[in-house]
């Protein structure tokens, strides 16, 4: 049997030499593709942006700092409950608290807290939109008094502990 590549020419070469490449490039897209498709590498929307307004995220920091307020959460079942209590342990009231959701890894699963006043100092939220797993809460109030609070969600439909 006559080998085709015998002798080997010129158009020869070039053959590999497109389809070397060719594959080459087909396999990167392809990982490109499936690699923006799952995950597009930014948690947080225009971050370059925010990094600009440090400065004042720190201020609100120490202004809370300041204020001596901490927040306890816990969840109940598909309920969020954040205590707030300022420097002498009294409840917080009055304040006006959003928050998000945030999935660790899917972006496209994080979610909108609305929290009301269900006693005094204990805000409550349902959470709708959940999956098992360990998610992480942020609260920020709206109103006049800088406050924002971060806090780990362990969601399990049994009773056993989440590990973080």
């Amino acid at each position: 049997m006559k080998n085709p590549f015998n002798p080997l020419r010129g158009w020869h070469v070039l053959l590999m030499l497109v389809a070397f490449f060719g594959v080459t490039i087909g396999v990167n897209v392809t990982f490109i593709t499936l690699a923006l498709g799952s995950h597009p590498g930014e948690e947080i929307p225009r971050s370059y942006l925010q990094g600009l307004s440090y400065n004042d995220v720190l201020e609100q920091r120490q202004d809370q700092a300041e204020n001596g307020w901490t927040a306890r959460s816990n969840t109940i079942g598909d309920r969020f409950l954040l205590a707030i209590s300022d420097a002498d342990g009294a409840p917080v009231t009055g304040l006006a608290l959003e928050g998000s959701l945030r999935h660790p890894t899917q972006t496209e699963q994080d979610c909108d807290l609305g929290f009301h006043e269900s006693r005094p100092g204990v805000y409550e939220a349902q959470m709708v939109c959940l999956s098992q797993g360990i998610w992480r809460a942020r609260i920020v109030n709206t109103g006049d008094v800088a406050f924002e609070a971060e806090a780990p969600v362990c969601v399990r439909d049994d009773l056993a502990p989440c590990q973080s």
